[in-house]
């Protein structure tokens, strides 16, 4: 059985065990807790932008938000891709997608900042806020499961 806490991150009752339940059990928990965090930092930087620059502030950090929101959702996606590769290669997708996802984001900011409709600071802005945010939220994420280290209950191992 499991719970959420008060960051949306799922609790279980047991350890998860073998690496395809750590894997499934941790990407779950970093997309939530980092849509959860992502929405709520999007929301805060929208009302700012909104008050301090009207319109443009509102449709910049909107798009940042969303585009960093959806984009904090690309690790946990790669690693539930790798689940049955090697542990290496799970860590890679990992690492691949921070990467990437860093990258997109710098290139959303050099491609829309110059639009006229939106605020290139509060992208910018939002996009940077949203990012530390949600890559905060899975760390947590991945420091708060329980994994029981050693052979799986049901290997040949035994």
């Amino acid at each position: 059985m499991w719970r959420w806490d008060r960051w949306g991150t799922v609790d279980y009752d047991g350890p998860a065990v073998g690496q395809a339940q750590v894997i499934r059990r941790l990407s779950g928990s970093m997309a939530r807790g980092a849509a959860l965090v992502g929405g709520v930092t999007s929301l805060i930087c929208i009302v700012v932008a909104t008050v301090a620059e009207g319109l443009p502030g509102l449709y910049g950090a909107g798009l940042g938000g969303l585009l960093a929101t959806g984009s904090a959702l690309l690790t946990p996606a790669l690693m539930l891709r790798t689940t049955h590769l090697e542990p290496g290669a799970v860590m890679l997708a990992s690492f691949g997608g921070l990467a990437a996802k860093a990258i997109l984001l710098l290139l959303a900011l050099f491609t829309l900042g110059g639009a006229p409709a939106l605020h290139r600071t509060s992208l910018a802005v939002t996009l940077l806020a949203v990012f530390v945010t949600t890559t905060a939220a899975e760390a947590w994420a991945g420091s708060k499961l329980k994994i029981l280290i050693g052979a799986e209950p049901d290997s040949s191992n035994v």
